[in-house]
């Protein structure tokens, strides 16, 4: 008898950073709370929780706490409705120098996706940002937590753009156009319904 034996996998070591996701828009175009959608019987939200499974801290970002939500929550304390409130909420409650910042609008984004986010970050960088679909993709990208005076003068000036933040910093860009489809974005019911069609292709 032949016996062989094989090398246990090894689980990826985690990342050492906070993952933050946001549910605090308003979903105008999409009609009701995004992250409430569900695909495949799951909601969007808990699809994001499991894909920033391997962050060592996880958080859910928005004006209130939803009653029925059992995740750890941070209320962002303004009335402005913008992602950069969220990121500010992140940062200055993160015990992490590197933070995502992850809308609720990505749900074909994939664990491979975060990780290669991670592995190919420059800790010389403030940001680190993923581009696809000619666009950088800022709420789906790693803040320092040196940003947080900055981000605080930001919204203080009225200049609630993430994207003009990162071209304000220094910032890396990541090329990510052969993974472009997980940057789909879900913003209306149609797009919900593009995405879940292509789920089960």
């Amino acid at each position: 008898m032949i016996v062989r034996t094989f090398p246990l996998m090894e689980k990826p070591h985690p990342i050492s950073a906070t993952a933050g996701i946001l549910i605090g828009g308003r979903s105008r175009r999409f009609g009701s709370p995004k992250w409430r959608a569900e695909i495949g019987g799951v909601t969007i939200l808990d699809q994001l929780w499991e894909k920033c499974g391997d962050f060592e801290e996880k958080v859910v970002i928005g004006k209130e706490k939803p009653a029925d939500l059992d995740k750890p929550f941070l209320i962002d304390e303004s009335d402005i409705q913008a992602p950069i409130i969220g990121l500010h909420t992140l940062l200055k409650n993160s015990v992490h120098d590197w933070n995502l910042l992850l809308s609720c609008d990505l749900p074909l984004l994939t664990k491979e996706v975060l990780r290669k986010l991670w592995k190919e970050r420059d800790e010389n960088a403030d940001i680190i940002v993923p581009e696809a679909n000619g666009r950088p993709q800022v709420t789906c990208a790693l803040y320092h937590r040196r940003l947080d005076k900055i981000v605080s003068d930001s919204i203080d000036r009225g200049s609630f753009s993430l994207t003009d933040l990162a071209d304000s910093r220094n910032f890396l860009m990541l090329e990510m156009n052969e993974v472009k489809e997980v940057f789909l974005n879900m913003n209306t019911q149609a797009d919900w319904e593009k995405i879940r069609i292509q789920l089960d292709d």
